[in-house]
């Protein structure tokens, strides 16, 4: 066998670079934990993402994605402070989102849905965060 007939022979190395669902997910919750107005992924409050994320938890209620090899569609479900402008927030997150997995990633986002399933008036958000503290207090203890 000449050297011109093991080079053919040879494969090129493959070399690829591929992410869980879970690894986009999480990097999409510790990115929105800076949006203003926006309380929750699905019911979970957006400080309760990054404290989980912390621990290592699951951290993607409210986030799904499709991941392929060089793009990838995002679904939130969130909900909104009251009185907050949702096209506004909805800019806010787009561009949040697209930054960062393509920061982090250098895959391409093609699409983001967002589903707001719920408004919160500052009062309740108020209640809600409270009671989120107590818990907390309660389960160190």
């Amino acid at each position: 066998m000449t050297y011109d007939q093991q080079t053919e022979n040879q494969q090129e190395p493959t070399n690829e670079l591929s992410f869980e669902e879970k690894v986009i997910e999480t990097i999409i919750a510790a990115a929105l934990a800076s949006v203003d107005g926006l309380i929750s992924l699905n019911g979970q409050f957006i400080t309760d993402e990054t404290k989980a994320l912390e621990k290592q938890e699951q951290v993607a209620s409210g986030i799904n994605v499709e991941v392929g090899k060089e793009e990838i569609a995002v679904d939130l479900e969130v909900v909104v402070l009251y009185g907050k402008d949702m096209p506004k927030l909805f800019g806010q997150v787009q561009e949040i989102v697209l930054q960062e997995v393509s920061r982090l990633t250098a895959l391409t986002v093609k699409e983001i849905n967002i589903r707001i399933a719920d408004v919160v008036t500052q009062e309740n958000f108020e209640k809600m965060e409270e009671g989120t503290s107590q818990k907390e207090t309660n389960q160190n203890q």
